[in-house]
């Protein structure tokens, strides 16, 4: 009989079964594995001939022959031991990989936990593998071996310190330490390793590493292959900038998820696996697109089902596609929020940061502010309790990004954020912005990321900033109003808010300029617009204010105002603010979505 295997919550069953893997890959059947210590693995990057990560078998240290023996013996009762698991039952194939086909299971229940014995057994072959690497610390299996069981039993800072014994191939060793520090979330310092590892390994096999054709969309393919192994690096680290989940990090991890993925790939390649099956590029390609496994269970087909259990390989989750469309990689300052979408379906990847265990998308208001030739962006947010945030501390950030080479990106951070508020920026030219909150207890993060632009120098009308309550005072400011944004374009009907706005032209008491704020419901039939229109409805247009503004005292721009908006149907409501005199009009206008209360966290 042939084994089969499958992947991405599920990942390989023996004899004649499709392959599963967490989230999900099923697969043709697979040969059995000959290697020893597991599936046979590629040829090296570098050529033909024996995999010098394996090492020489004439050379082995005693520990590290009895090391492999023991690997081989612990991955098949491993194998054996597995717990059923329930779920996946309706899966179907959503990414075709050669053997394997991949679906994504993110919405079902976790994988059973691992059995004590199989924990106790892994423990057992760590020690080995300890003593193994302080007898011949050269040897790279051993360290591979170590660094990658290490991980599996989330002891990260053993992982690292594993990696950093490895006295042998330098490229590799490298490659695990930065791996270790990644699963660590210890984002520079595994950059730092990354960086390492691609400068010492061969150029043959770092041009295989950096290839990212596996994570773009086809359409991007040809133009991709025609820049070469040597003129690839400007369109990888926008692909990466434009793929990092959260710019408020000190460096990319998605970056550095790609780089694990192919290191913990090799260490796959190097030993035996759960599934017990031949390694091969359908294998490899599912890990670099969606992740390693990190849990594993048996599956029945159901008592009418002949064939034997089949193995599951269960990924992190929930995982999300962080690559933006082919528009926006190509054309990054111009891409909307809408170019990213986490749920895509037939993800080219998807990627679960260890940080985060939920990602969503950030109720938010962008508002503009003129200073001379500079715009101030105001990016304000609100966390609502959909987005299961938890408790305070947020830490927020915004960040402005040209994504041009040797341009630096303009950031502000804030730790202890509250649950509503504004960042305000500097910007000087269109840039992408990334807004986004990082709760670290409740371990959620969100973010949105869109193109912003200066306003026209000779800008005679802000936008306007919702708030949380009016500025009563008779000089607001921009910062001071920041600070209780309402943050979000989403309100409650029959509740009080308050705006903020400036005027760059003189008012005065002689000539003053005439202010009217409007809110107009978008889509009302005729009769509720005629209702309006003879002042027997508020819900046509809840909201029409107009007055003179003398100017401020003091000449200053800013401008506040509490608003109480009428409890009106659920809906999309134009609110305009026209600004007019001396025979010129400026307006601003926003979509403003009412709707029922979700509050804060």
């Amino acid at each position: 009989m042939r084994d089969g295997v499958t992947m991405r919550h599920a990942v390989v069953a023996r004899r004649l079964v499709p392959l599963l893997l967490a989230p999900v890959l099923l697969a043709a059947p697979l040969t059995a594995a000959t290697a020893q210590g597991g599936a046979a693995a590629p040829p090296p990057a570098t050529g033909g001939g024996p995999d010098p990560l394996r090492g020489d078998p004439a050379g082995l240290s005693p520990l590290g022959q009895q090391a492999r023996v023991q690997q081989e013996t612990f991955e098949r009762n491993h194998r054996l031991g597995l717990r059923f698991y329930n779920g996946g039952a309706d899966a179907g194939c959503e990414v075709p990989l050669g053997r394997i086909c991949y679906w994504n299971n993110n919405g079902d229940v976790p994988p059973p936990a691992e059995r004590a014995d199989a924990k106790m057994e892994r423990e057992q072959l760590m020690e080995l593998l300890e003593r193994a690497q302080q007898a011949a610390p050269a040897d790279d299996w051993v360290s591979g071996m170590l660094v990658r069981y290490a991980i599996e039993a989330q002891q990260a800072d053993a992982a690292v310190a594993a990696a950093r014994r490895c006295a042998g191939t330098a490229w590799w060793c490298a490659a695990l330490e930065g791996t270790a520090l990644h699963v660590g979330n210890r984002h520079a310092a595994a950059s730092a390793a990354f960086d390492k590892a691609l400068a010492a390994m061969p150029a043959a096999q770092r041009c295989v590493w950096t290839d990212l054709t596996w994570w773009l969309d086809p359409l991007m393919h040809a133009a991709y292959a025609a820049r070469g192994c040597d003129g690839r690096a400007a369109e990888n680290a926008r692909v990466f900038r434009l793929a990092q989940p959260l710019w408020m990090l000190p460096a990319n991890d998605v970056a550095n998820e790609w780089y694990a993925r192919r290191t913990i790939s090799r260490v796959h390649a190097l030993g035996r696996i759960p599934y017990d099956l031949q390694w091969g590029d359908d294998l490899l390609e599912s890990q670099v697109r969606y992740g390693w496994p990190t849990a594993w269970s048996v599956q029945n087909g159901g008592v009418a089902d002949p064939r034997p259990p089949q193995v599951i390989g269960h990924e992190p989750t929930p995982s999300y596609d962080f690559m933006p469309l082919v528009e926006a990689i190509a054309t990054p300052v111009g891409a909307l929020a809408t170019d990213w979408d986490p749920m895509r379906a037939k993800a080219r990847m998807r990627y679960a940061p260890r940080y985060a265990s939920g990602f969503g998308a950030l109720p938010h208001q962008l508002a503009r502010f003129r200073r001379g030739d500079t715009t101030v962006v105001a990016g304000a947010y609100r966390l609502v309790r959909d987005l299961q945030m938890g408790r305070a501390p947020y830490r927020a950030g915004l960040t402005l990004d040209a994504l041009q080479p040797g341009r630096a990106p303009m950031q502000v951070m804030r730790d202890s954020a509250p649950a509503a508020s504004a960042l305000l920026a500097p910007l000087t030219a269109p840039m992408l912005a990334s807004l986004e909150v990082l709760a670290p207890t409740g371990r959620r993060a969100a973010r949105v990321r869109t193109t912003v632009t200066p306003l026209p120098a000779d800008a005679r009308l802000s936008d306007y900033l919702l708030l949380q309550r009016g500025d009563p005072s008779a000089m607001p400011d921009l910062a001071r109003n920041a600070a209780q944004a309402y943050g979000s374009l989403d309100i409650e009907g029959g509740t009080s808010i308050g705006i903020y706005w400036e005027m760059y032209r003189p008012a005065t008491p002689a000539a003053p300029l005439q202010v009217s704020l409007r809110a107009t419901r978008l889509g009302a039939s005729f009769f509720q617009r005629l209702g309006s229109s003879l002042g027997l409805s508020k819900a046509v247009t809840p909201v029409s204010i107009r007055y003179n503004d003398n100017g401020r005292p003091d000449g200053g721009a800013g401008r506040s105002l509490a608003i109480n908006f009428p409890n009106v149907p659920p809906g999309a409501y134009q609110f305009t603010l026209v600004v007019s005199g001396g025979g010129i009009t400026d307006s601003t206008t926003q979509v403003i979505n009412v709707r029922t209360s979700q509050g804060t966290p």
